[in-house]
């Protein structure tokens, strides 16, 4: 089932409260805000480190091990017979082990990332509840799983947690949504109640939330909650909570044709151009120049007021940066928003045609030459265009009506022919075929166009 996430501003209920409950109840916010991201760091290093250790082990005691593994799978059968003969040979192995390695190989055939990373987590002197650190838990294991193996080639290191992540929590009978009037309030641990603000409600929140609660007569399927999270910031000195609200969506049934492919191209002059695979329909998505231009003009204001600042250390320090830290993240909220419009005519492009799937550039190495570091040519585009982000966002709309997402490798998408595959040239937006025997040969053709047909039509899928 697709899930979406939603942010929502949420207010403290003070209502009632002396001053002293007022305090304890933002103490107990801040001190988990303060404190969670310690526990999730011990979490994923310990993982990391286990990890290894269980690997080295492993490969070292290999034959030891897999006895190991063949007498529990015995035991759980019932089978005599075989426990009898497996122990024995376990008993040997052992002989030829030391004390000390009996107690590593032990280790590493009880290590179990789900049960470590309560134990990790327990480690640390923090006081939280143990629904959160389950969930905390739940999402770095993931995280783990996710990154691990290109940890463990160098590609990227341990992912770090910084003070103020996300505080995450499941969703039961005591921490739940209720509904009063025109209102919503979250009712969560020690007695903690937050209001719901929608402001001006540009994304509908108020509609979703309805429809968590069935309060909306005209809709007859049915959104889930999902594990959530709650967000302290801080803005202007004081503090703002934010629930990010996931919730699992019914996937709409819209007819699609396997046969036809939707090829994405991301660019720098066109932020998404797409086509498919065997028709001629096509869609530029987005202007250049109107992405850009906004994103020139919020930098020339921030490089205007790191001159007028004086940044340098003393007392005020902090309250100086303040201006240029909400330019970066008007800036961050302005391309997050560009980036739901322009994958939202994606998806919807995929839908008009009726195409059952959608290809995508893997884009992982971009930015980089053939020595793997930074490409300078590529720099600007790197600075201004937040392909992963889209990438991202076009996946989770895409399951919304069961539309499938692929990446395939890159190579040749841009200076190949679309309709014969022979090599062509690319000069800025326009292509031209250079294959004397087809069709296209001689013709000036649009190059995202030709990119985007490259991408439906490739077969080169990355598993």
């Amino acid at each position: 089932m697709p899930t979406m996430t939603r942010k929502i501003e949420l207010k403290l209920c003070t209502e009632g409260l002396s001053d002293e409950e007022r305090k304890a109840q933002l103490g107990l916010l801040y001190h988990i805000n303060d404190n969670l991201y310690k526990a999730a760091n011990n979490i994923s290093s310990k993982l990391y480190l286990d990890d290894h250790v269980s690997s080295m082990v492993r490969l070292k005691h290999a034959e030891y091990l897999s006895l190991l593994n063949e007498f529990e799978k015995a035991k759980k059968k019932g089978d005599e017979e075989q426990i009898v003969e497996l122990s024995l040979r376990v008993a040997a192995a052992e002989k030829e082990l030391t004390d000390q390695e009996l107690a590593i190989c032990k280790y590493a055939t009880e290590m179990s990332t789900d049960t470590l990373a309560y134990r990790f987590a327990n480690e640390i002197e923090i006081n939280v509840f143990g629904q959160i650190l389950a969930c905390l838990k739940q999402g770095i294991h993931s995280t783990f799983k996710k990154d691990a193996a290109d940890v463990k080639r160098g590609e990227r290191a341990i992912r770090n947690f910084k003070k103020g992540m996300p505080i995450p929590f499941p969703w039961s009978k005591s921490i739940r949504i209720e509904n009063e009037g025109s209102n919503f309030y979250l009712r969560w641990y020690n007695g903690l109640r937050f209001r719901f603000d929608f402001g001006k409600d540009r994304s509908n929140n108020r509609l979703i939330v309805s429809r968590c609660l069935n309060l909306d007569p005209d809709f007859e399927d049915e959104y889930k909650l999902s594990n959530s999270s709650l967000q302290m910031v801080k803005r202007d000195g004081r503090p703002k909570l934010f629930l990010l609200l996931v919730v699992n969506i019914p996937q709409e049934n819209v007819e699609l044709n396997k046969k036809i492919v939707v090829g994405v191209d991301l660019g720098i002059n066109s932020p998404a151009y797409v086509a498919t695979n065997i028709t001629m329909e096509r869609q530029r998505i987005g202007s250049r120049d109107t992405f850009l231009n906004a994103r020139m003009a919020i930098q020339r204001r921030f490089q205007s007021l790191q001159k007028l600042q004086n940044t340098a250390g003393g007392r005020g320090r902090k309250k100086k940066l303040e201006p240029l830290e909400r330019l970066k993240e008007t800036e961050r909220n302005w391309v997050r928003t560009q980036n739901h419009l322009f994958s939202r005519d994606v998806v919807q492009f995929a839908v008009k045609t009726r195409a059952a799937t959608i290809h995508m550039e893997d884009l992982s190495g971009f930015g980089k030459d053939d020595d793997g570091n930074a490409d300078e040519k590529k720099e600007f585009v790197l600075r201004n265009w937040s392909y992963y982000e889209l990438q991202t966002m076009i996946k989770y709309k895409a399951a919304k009506y069961g539309i499938k997402v692929e990446k395939i490798r890159p190579a040749y998408t841009s200076r190949t022919c679309s309709w014969c595959g022979h090599e062509g040239d690319r000069k800025g937006e326009t292509f031209i075929c250079e294959n004397p025997e087809c069709e296209k040969y001689g013709k000036k053709e649009n190059a995202d166009y030709n990119a985007a047909r490259n991408i439906a039509n490739s077969t080169d899928i990355i598993k």
